[in-house]
């Protein structure tokens, strides 16, 4: 009502909404500690759930979750928005073809850097919400490149000047199956903004800056030689906004039985 939309129903909780609005599915936009509770709320009446990342705050429930929505026949999704993003598309499709010219090769060595400066806690007032409610971006970005995860090692921490209750900054090497090891950081603290993916292989490396800009720099011809950094493209989807690509992949899941990369099965991986 406050932004103009006449005759749209309101509701205190969940349980009215459900019990008084005919829909095919659910939408959970809410803060990650709700999701499980609001999830099954769905599967129990039928509804096809496409909940915000992440899935939810514990291993084993994530299990859970996908084996009662696969009991009530319905469609479960996890809105990872990252993966969708044109850049993010276009170094998918660069990896899935070795002779593109802007492929790094083998990959072994990477670089997953997010610092932002974001005091405020909000919802994030539990240990490790930065893992399950930031995180869960960065690592479903990285499972989808690297494939499975293998050992983690990692230290959360605290700033002198946080105004978080648990620690809200984390820093962590991961080793993959394939055998590439990412350099992964990711801050709530911070007081500069960056953000950086580096994928190095035998051939150069691909770093994506901001989201929005993607160069490819070839491997030098000497030792300590610096190689120009290109310019690579990121118009290989027909989707400009993530968000547009996550109802058209939650669609063609009920509608087509295609199952997308952000299934709740497929999920599982980056839980």
């Amino acid at each position: 009502g406050e932004s103009g939309h006449k005759n749209v129903p309101g509701f205190s909780g969940l349980t009215g909404a459900l019990s008084q609005i005919e829909a095919d599915a659910l939408v959970i936009c809410t803060p990650t500690r709700t999701h499980a509770e609001y999830a099954r709320m769905g599967f129990v009446v039928n509804m096809h759930v496409l909940v915000e990342k992440g899935m939810t705050m514990d291993w084993d429930e994530a299990k859970a979750l996908v084996a009662d929505a696969d009991s009530a026949w319905v469609k479960f999704c996890v809105a990872q928005s990252y993966r969708y993003t044109p850049c993010e598309q276009a170094i998918s499709y660069i990896l899935s073809k070795p002779d593109h010219p802007h492929h790094p090769g083998e990959i072994r060595m990477v670089d997953y850097i997010h610092q932002q400066y974001r005091p405020e806690p909000r919802n994030l007032d539990y240990p490790f919400a930065m893992v399950w409610d930031v995180a869960s971006d960065h690592m479903d970005s990285l499972s989808r490149w690297l494939g499975r995860g293998k050992r983690v090692t990692a230290q959360s921490y605290s700033t002198p000047w946080t105004q978080y209750i648990h620690d809200a900054n984390l820093s962590a090497f991961i080793a993959y199956e394939s055998g590439a090891v990412c350099n992964y950081v990711m801050t709530n603290d911070a007081t500069m903004f960056q953000w950086r993916i580096a994928l190095q292989g035998d051939r150069g490396a691909l770093v994506l800056t901001n989201h929005d800009e993607l160069r490819f720099f070839p491997k030098p011809e000497q030792q300590l030689g610096v190689a120009e950094g290109q310019v690579v493209p990121c118009d290989v989807t027909e989707f400009t906004s993530p968000e547009a690509c996550i109802v058209d992949r939650f669609f063609k899941y009920i509608v087509e039985d295609i199952e997308p990369g952000i299934s709740g099965k497929s999920n599982l991986r980056t839980m």
